[in-house]
């Protein structure tokens, strides 16, 4: 996918998190002003609701096309390209440190949270918005059942660790960080519609191309979107979050 489809992505995940980040910053006491750090702020996505709390973000990625596209949603337009192993900023310099769908993309996760606790202040929390338990996954009737365990093989594949959410409280206890909290993101069906169903068969049409070939993608979409539509489709796929103060 080119750089402007991944960030469609990332708007959709946005949406899906929206209400849960706003609850999850007042929970930290994020305040107007402050210094907010994302790590794997991607194509810059979130940055408009950090500001929209007055909050002065600075984006953490690795790649060079991401920052550069994250840029015009910044309105400091501080972005960093660097390496959530080695983030290239001094103890304590913010008063939050974030991310987002991030720590199930890494092979050493608690490198990088360790990280983000290193360079937040003393008494400040380092929170992990959204990340998926897909070993726990639930699709119902068959047909979703059939795409998902297709798209587990595919995104294992691609290198996700599809068990990341069920870790999420030892890895931040085992940082030693006090007042550890852990949650899940709740799910919500509403009346089905087409819009819905293309936008989230979109990001799944990606994961599957690399094990289906076109021609049965295009007859799962069919079969899946009939099912959809008839209201008869449950997926839920249980997203964690956590806190913790440094």
């Amino acid at each position: 996918m080119n750089t402007h489809t991944w960030h469609s992505r990332y708007v959709l995940q946005a949406l899906w998190t929206e209400k849960l980040r706003q609850f999850l910053l007042t929970k930290a006491n994020a305040q107007p002003g402050e210094k907010i750090l994302e790590v794997g702020s991607g194509t810059g996505a979130l940055f408009p609701g950090f500001e929209s709390r007055g909050l002065r973000v600075v984006g953490l990625d690795y790649k060079p096309e991401r920052c550069r596209y994250s840029l015009p949603f910044n309105t400091q337009r501080t972005v960093i390209c660097g390496n959530a192993y080695d983030i290239p900023a001094a103890d304590h310099s913010f008063d939050l440190s974030v991310c987002h769908y991030l720590l199930l993309w890494l092979k050493e996760p608690e490198r990088a949270l360790a990280e983000m606790a290193r360079v937040t202040k003393p008494g400040r929390h380092i929170i992990a918005f959204a990340e998926p338990d897909y070993q726990s996954r639930i699709d119902y009737p068959e047909i979703f059942q059939e795409i998902g365990e297709v798209q587990n093989r595919s995104l294992e594949f691609q290198g996700v660790d599809l068990s990341i959410g069920r870790r999420m409280g030892a890895m931040f206890r085992g940082l030693g960080l006090r007042n550890v909290n852990v949650g899940l993101l709740a799910g919500e069906w509403k009346e089905p519609s087409p819009a819905v169903f293309d936008a989230e068969w979109d990001m799944i049409a990606y994961d599957l191309g690399g094990l289906v070939p076109v021609d049965e993608i295009l007859a799962f979409k069919l079969k899946a979107r009939e099912t959809w539509l008839s209201g008869r489709a449950t997926v839920f796929i249980p997203t964690f979050y956590a806190y913790g103060m440094v």
